[in-house]
């Protein structure tokens, strides 16, 4: 993750609600994008110009809100496999989430989508980083 990316990341979780940064899930860097994504998906359907259908802003909204919820569920659970389980259930959101903002791309400034595409980039490369770590720890192989 660039410098910029970082301190930008950084400056928003100054903003974020002690109760969500006081649970233990938000030292997971992963959730932490993943969620400053969403934040920033609510700001592009509501900023789009002109403004995006209101059933292809919902799948955006569903796709990349699904991201966080999965990590936090596959966090929550005990067992590699349930983990893996929820892990590849948040990828296939984020592979989703790409689909989405592909398709309102012509709402949305160039130089916002790129940085709405590094983010999911950058939670793609952490999920999968974090896949072939539980699968290391004894989980059933993941393919990608």
């Amino acid at each position: 993750m660039d410098i910029a990316l970082l301190e930008e990341l950084g400056k928003w979780e100054e903003s974020v609600s002690p109760v969500a940064t006081g649970d233990p899930l938000w030292k997971l860097h992963a959730y932490r994008v993943s969620r400053y994504l969403l934040h920033c998906c609510l700001d592009d359907i509501r900023d789009a110009a002109p403004p995006i259908h209101l059933q292809t802003a919902d799948q955006l909204r569903r796709a990349v809100a699904s991201i966080s919820a999965n990590l936090s569920e596959g966090y929550s659970r005990r067992t590699p496999n349930d983990r893996v389980r929820f892990y590849s259930y948040a990828l296939g959101s984020v592979r989703e989430a790409t689909v989405w903002y592909t398709t309102v791309s012509a709402h949305m400034p160039s130089g916002r989508l790129a940085h709405r595409m590094e983010l999911i980039a950058q939670v793609r490369r952490l999920l999968l980083g974090m896949l072939n770590s539980v699968n290391r720890a004894g989980a059933a192989t993941f393919r990608r």
